[in-house]
C-alpha cells in the first residue's frame, strides 16, 4: 500500500469515526430529551439508563445505520479532497479513478467486517438487554411492543404473533397451527389475541378456524373465543421469540426448524437473514455512489452532494421497504426482495462511475 493509499483511507475512516460519533450524539441528546420523563417517573437506575440502555442504544443505531454512515463519510471525506483540488493533484500524477477508489475499497472491507461481525453476534445480545429495558422503564406504547413472535408449544404446534403490545397485552395478526407427520391439519387464525390476567387464559377475537379432517374440511367462524394455551404472558415478556434477539447461527437453526413444520411465517424470518448478509453488499454499492457524485468539485460546495447522498439513500430504502412489503403480502421469494433493490443501485453506481471516468 503506497503513502497515497494509506492518506486517503486514514482520512475516510477518521471521517467515518466522526461522523458516527457526531451523529449517534446528537441522538441520545435529542433521545434523552424525550425519554426524560419516562426515566423519572419509573426511576430508573442510572446506572442501567447508561449500560442498558444508552450503551445498547450507541451499538444498535450504529450498526443498523453503518452502510447509511459509510455513504455519509465517503461523501465527505471525497468532497472535501476535491474542494481543496487534492484529488486533482492526485489524477494529474498519474492515478485513474479506478486506483484512487482502491482504499476506499479497503475501508469498506474494514467497515464490513467489523459490521458483519457485530451485527450478527454481537448486536443481539444488546438488543435482547435495550428492550428489557425499554419494556421496563417506557411508558410510550411504541417502547411496549415485540415483533414477529414465534414460539413452537410442541414439535408439532406452533404459535405466531405478528406484533404484540406489552403494555396492552395485545397481539395483532394471531396464528396457531397443528401439524400430525408435517402435514397441517388445524388453523387458528385472528386479528386480535388478547390476555386475560384474572383467568389466566387467552381471548381470541374475530377469528377464524380450519380444520382437516378424513370427511374433509370444517370452517368455523366467530367474534370471542377464550382459550388457554402451553404458554403466558412472561413467556412473550421474557423469553426471546424474536429473530432480532438471535444471532446468525441460532437465526439459521431457527429458520431450519421453521421450514421442517411448515411454518406459513417463514418470510419473515427468511427477509432478517438476508438483511443481514446483503448489508456487506449495500455498504459498497453506496460507496462506489457516494466515490462518484463527489469526485469532482462543484461549484455549490460539499452541501449539494450531500442533498444528493440523501436522496439517493432515501429512494434506496424506500424501494428496500417495497420489496420487503410485497413480499410479506405475497409470495415473492424473501432473496429477491433483498437483492433486487441491490442489483438496481448497483447497476445505477456502475453507470455513476463509468460517467466519471470519461
Amino acid at each position: 500500500m503506497k503513502k497515497i493509499d494509506k492518506y486517503l483511507l486514514n482520512d475516510f475512516l477518521k471521517t467515518f469515526i466522526f461522523t458516527i460519533s457526531l451523529i449517534l450524539l446528537i441522538s441520545i441528546v435529542f433521545d434523552i430529551s424525550e425519554k426524560i420523563d419516562d426515566f423519572v417517573s419509573n426511576k430508573a437506575p442510572l446506572k442501567k439508563i447508561i449500560l442498558d440502555y444508552y450503551t445498547n442504544f450507541v451499538v444498535y443505531y450504529g450498526l443498523i445505520f453503518t452502510p447509511l454512515f459509510t455513504f455519509i463519510s465517503i461523501i465527505l471525506s471525497i468532497s472535501k479532497l476535491a474542494n481543496n483540488s487534492e484529488i486533482i493533484s492526485i489524477i494529474n500524477s498519474g492515478f485513474s479513478l479506478k486506483r484512487i477508489l482502491l482504499p476506499y475499497i479497503y475501508g469498506g472491507i474494514l467497515i464490513s467486517i467489523f459490521s458483519f461481525f457485530f451485527n450478527n453476534f454481537i448486536l443481539p445480545k444488546t438488543n435482547e438487554i435495550r428492550i428489557n429495558f425499554e419494556n421496563k422503564y417506557f411508558t410510550n406504547k411504541n417502547y411496549k411492543r415485540k415483533n414477529y413472535i414465534n414460539i413452537n408449544l410442541t414439535q408439532n404446534e406452533n404459535i405466531f404473533i405478528q406484533s404484540f403490545n406489552v403494555k396492552k397485552l395485545k397481539g395483532y395478526n394471531f396464528s396457531h397451527k397443528i401439524f400430525d407427520d408435517n402435514k397441517l391439519i388445524y388453523t387458528l387464525n385472528s386479528d386480535f389475541i388478547e390476555w386475560n390476567d384474572v383467568d389466566k387464559n387467552w381471548m381470541i377475537k374475530n377469528y377464524k378456524i380450519y380444520e382437516i379432517r378424513e370427511t374433509g374440511e370444517k370452517i368455523s367462524v366467530g367474534k370471542l373465543i377464550n382459550k388457554k394455551f402451553n404458554f403466558s404472558i412472561n413467556d412473550i415478556i421474557s423469553s426471546k421469540n424474536s429473530t432480532k434477539e438471535m444471532n446468525i447461527i441460532e437465526l439459521h437453526k431457527f429458520i431450519s426448524k421453521q421450514n421442517k413444520i411448515g411454518s406459513s411465517n417463514i418470510n419473515y424470518f427468511l427477509i432478517d437473514l438476508y438483511e443481514r448478509y446483503f448489508s456487506v453488499l449495500s455498504t459498497f454499492i453506496l460507496i462506489i455512489i457516494g466515490f462518484s457524485l463527489s469526485i469532482h468539485k462543484k461549484m455549490e460546495g460539499i452541501g449539494i452532494n450531500i442533498v444528493y447522498g440523501f436522496i439517493m439513500t432515501t429512494i434506496f430504502i424506500l424501494i428496500q421497504k417495497i420489496f420487503i412489503s410485497f413480499t410479506i403480502k405475497s409470495n415473492l421469494y424473501p432473496f429477491l426482495s433483498i437483492i433486487i433493490p441491490n442489483l438496481i443501485f448497483g447497476v445505477l453506481a456502475i453507470i455513476l462511475f463509468k460517467k466519471k471516468q470519461v
